[in-house]
C-alpha cells in the first residue's frame, strides 16, 4: 500500500470513529433519565428564584404524576408546559399531602387547563416553593421508570442555564 492510500485509510477510520462517538453520545442523551438541581433559593442565597426549566428527554409521553413522583412533596408547587397547537399554558399542581399551596385535586382536571400527558421532548417548567433548599431531584421521563432505576448510572452533561444564574441541569442514565 502506498503512502497516500495509508493516509486516506487512516482518515476514513478517524472519521468513522468520530461519527460513532457522536452517534453513541446522542443515543446516551436520548435514552437517559435525568436529574436537576432545583430550589426556591437564588444563586446568591436569597429566597425567590423558584422557576426552573427541566424538560423531558424521552420521545414517549409521560403522565405528570409519573414525571413528578420523585420530587419532595413539600418543596414543589407545580409544572407547566406550552400547548403549541392551542396557544396556551397547561398546568399540573402538587396536590399531595404536605404540598406548599394546599391545592385541591380538581385544579389538575384537563377541563380547567390541567396536563393529561407530557409529550416526549417537551419543555417543562417546574415551580418550586420560594425558600426551598437547593437539591438534586430525579425527574422520570417515561412510564415504568422509578427512583431505583433513575438512581443507577450517571452521565452529567451541561444543560441550559436556568433563570437568574441558577445551576446547570445535569442528566442521568
Amino acid at each position: 500500500m502506498s503512502w497516500i492510500h495509508r493516509k486516506a485509510a487512516s482518515l476514513v477510520v478517524a472519521i468513522g470513529a468520530g461519527v460513532a462517538t457522536i452517534l453513541g453520545a446522542t443515543l446516551g442523551i436520548a435514552l437517559a433519565k435525568h436529574t436537576s438541581t432545583v430550589g426556591g433559593v437564588c444563586s446568591n442565597g436569597s429566597a425567590g428564584c423558584n422557576i426552573h426549566y427541566v424538560g423531558t428527554i424521552k420521545p414517549t409521553p409521560v403522565s405528570p404524576a409519573t414525571f413528578t413522583q420523585c420530587l419532595p412533596a413539600a418543596d414543589w408547587i407545580g409544572i407547566y408546559i406550552w400547548d403549541g397547537p392551542n396557544q396556551k399554558w397547561l398546568h399540573y399542581f402538587n396536590t399531595r399531602p404536605g404540598n406548599p399551596g394546599n391545592y385541591p385535586e380538581y385544579l389538575n382536571n384537563t377541563a380547567v387547563g390541567g396536563i393529561s400527558t407530557i409529550p416526549g421532548f417537551s419543555g417543562v417548567v417546574l415551580v418550586m416553593r420560594p425558600g426551598a433548599p437547593n437539591q438534586q431531584v430525579t425527574l422520570l421521563d417515561a412510564p415504568g421508570e422509578d427512583l431505583q432505576l433513575a438512581s443507577s448510572r450517571r452521565v452529567p452533561l451541561p444543560g441550559p442555564r436556568q433563570a437568574r444564574g441558577g445551576p446547570f441541569v445535569s442528566r442521568r442514565t
